[in-house]
């Protein structure tokens, strides 16, 4: 089943870039999900059994390097190439 996944890392620190770009960096391993990065999430699109194990591996790490509120997102479709046209 193809998904649509948003991911929002906040790491409980004032240094909380290299966390955030660790855990991009951890997801982003899986060459076979398709990952867009902005400002203020991670959005994943794939394979619902592609992206379980890499998401829980990054939140695993995330959570034994620092302390940090993770909230994801999921939608039953793959929204990769859609684009808003207000």
């Amino acid at each position: 089943m193809q998904v649509s996944v948003e991911v929002s890392v906040y790491p409980l620190t004032e240094n909380y870039k290299p966390t955030v770009k660790a855990f991009i960096k951890k997801v982003s391993e899986n060459s076979t999900l398709k990952i867009k990065v902005n400002g203020i999430s991670t959005q994943i699109f794939g394979e619902l059994n592609e992206i379980m194990p890499s998401l829980e591996s990054a939140i695993q790490s995330c959570f034994e390097t620092q302390k940090a509120s993770v909230v994801v997102k999921f939608l039953g479709t793959d929204l990769s190439e859609y684009e808003y046209k207000g």
